[in-house]
């Protein structure tokens, strides 16, 4: 056998230990994406508006024309004692933009849907484009963090 020929089977050879080593770390890093979320976390939806306690045009994508970013949420959690649910949204410059909570009473919540915004039309919000995080916890547990996307407004003359 050449030497060329055995300089292109190790080329071959090398360039399948990196596409294997390739498909196995970006396996492990889709599964830890997929444990973020916490166990009392049934669904989470990015939206525009909620009708019938459901989200409504879901997106990560917002124009500064749009009126507000829904952050809709499902979940279970059994308390014996009241508790807060808490929205925080992070600003492309990461930012505490807004922290918004709504207080539960005790019991048992199961598959309860619950949701926050904020506004963005006519607010300062439109004019922070970039891309935004909403982290969402009950009292000190993590539930989940989200990614969204509040576009440039163009003008005529941009």
């Amino acid at each position: 056998m050449s030497i060329r020929k055995k300089g292109n089977i190790l080329e071959i050879k090398l360039w399948l230990f990196v596409l294997i080593f390739l498909v196995i770390f970006s396996g492990v890093s889709i599964a830890q994406e997929a444990v973020k979320d916490s166990e009392y976390l049934q669904k989470i939806a990015l939206c525009k508006d909620i009708l019938e306690k459901n989200p409504v045009q879901e997106t990560v994508f917002f124009t500064p024309q749009d009126e507000k970013v829904v952050t809709w949420l499902r979940f279970s959690y059994d308390s014996v004692e009241k508790f807060k649910l808490y929205w925080e949204w992070i600003t492309p410059e990461g930012k505490l933009y807004h922290r918004g909570e709504v207080e539960m009473k005790a019991g048992s919540y199961i598959n309860y849907r619950t949701w926050y915004w904020i506004k963005i039309k006519s607010n300062y919000a439109s004019q922070l484009p970039g891309e935004w995080k909403v982290r969402v916890y009950i009292n000190d547990i993590f539930l989940t963090e989200r990614y969204f996307f509040i576009e440039k407004t163009f003008r005529k003359n941009d």
